[in-house]
């Protein structure tokens, strides 16, 4: 009787790591048919041109506060 509850044990922590089938509960359907909810036409946009005037305008602020701390390392030191 022991022998038999340890076996079902071991049999049960077993079943709790082994992987499950490869498709229970998986939906690989996809729709390539997809347009916007409201019917509009997608577009791409091109976001090239804004990253770089993003970032020249990032490179301008670093600079400036570079500009600020050397100026207060400056005026601290003396």
């Amino acid at each position: 009787m022991f022998k038999s509850v340890v076996l079902a044990t071991i049999l049960a922590s077993v079943a709790a790591f082994a992987p499950a089938h490869s498709a229970f509960g998986v939906r690989t359907a996809l729709n390539a048919e997809w347009e916007p909810a409201d019917g509009s036409k997608w577009v791409q946009t091109d976001f090239e041109k804004e990253i770089n005037k993003l970032e020249k305008e990032a490179e301008e602020r670093l600079d400036a506060k570079v500009e600020e701390l050397k100026s207060n390392i400056a005026s601290v030191g003396k």
